[in-house]
């Protein structure tokens, strides 16, 4: 799972924030200030770390650029009201991967982290063989799958990163997308969670995107056949 660290003085926006990150299945620790950050990190190590740039005990932008000279490779993600572009270019040159400007979109959030995602745990490798009909988890677990979780998988893995439809994956289950009971999908993604789970600490990448179907937050390694679609 995605550890996050996220720094932020303003007691309502950092708790509207968590909850978003953690109904994406990431796991989100909140601090007030610079002092409380660095009680966390780098005792815990983390993937993600979301600074604001103005904070009650200094410049959050000042402690992106302490964390990169000790040789800090976590994703950084900065919040700030300062959106002329001189701030941008500075945020970045001092180290961080993306500079946000408040109020904060969520969903401009949202596509950031799995941005980050994709690149601080690249080497977390999930395997798909289109053979035994396997899935094959970091530790070398193996997960034999039904038709159904194959379907599912191959649905996902064809455009990693993004969101896969329910009707989607219905079609390509080889059910009507118009017939097709959305609990039915929810009940299916829910057994291979579990199946997942007994052999592997590290969970499935798999997001659920609320309203749309679900989404890989982490490419799957295609063995022995195609994907088509």
């Amino acid at each position: 799972m995605i550890q996050v660290l996220l720094l932020d003085d303003e007691g309502e926006l950092r708790e509207e924030v968590a909850d978003f990150l953690r109904a994406r299945d990431l796991d989100v620790t909140e601090v007030g200030s610079i002092r409380q950050f660095h009680n966390f990190f780098p005792q815990k190590s983390y993937d993600i770390v979301i600074v604001d740039r103005m904070l009650p005990d200094g410049d959050g932008l000042d402690l992106v650029g302490d964390l990169r000279l000790q040789g800090a490779r976590c994703g950084v993600v900065m919040f700030t009201a300062r959106d002329a572009v001189k701030d941008r270019l500075e945020g970045l040159q001092r180290g961080a991967d993306h500079y946000l400007t408040k109020p904060i979109r969520l969903e401009e959030l949202g596509a950031v982290i799995d941005t980050l995602a994709w690149r601080v745990r690249g080497n977390i490798e999930w395997r798909l063989n289109m053979v035994d009909w396997t899935l094959q988890a970091p530790n070398g677990g193996v997960i034999k799958l039904t038709t159904q979780e194959m379907g599912l998988l191959a649905a996902l893995a064809r455009q990693p990163g993004k969101t896969a439809t329910r009707s989607q994956i219905a079609d390509c289950l080889g059910k009507d997308p118009a017939a097709y009971e959305l609990r039915n999908l929810d009940a299916l993604v829910l057994r291979l969670r579990k199946k997942v789970a007994e052999v592997s600490a590290e969970p499935m990448p798999l997001r659920t995107v609320h309203g749309a179907g679900y989404a890989l937050t982490q490419g799957l390694l295609v063995r022995g056949g195609a994907l088509k679609g």
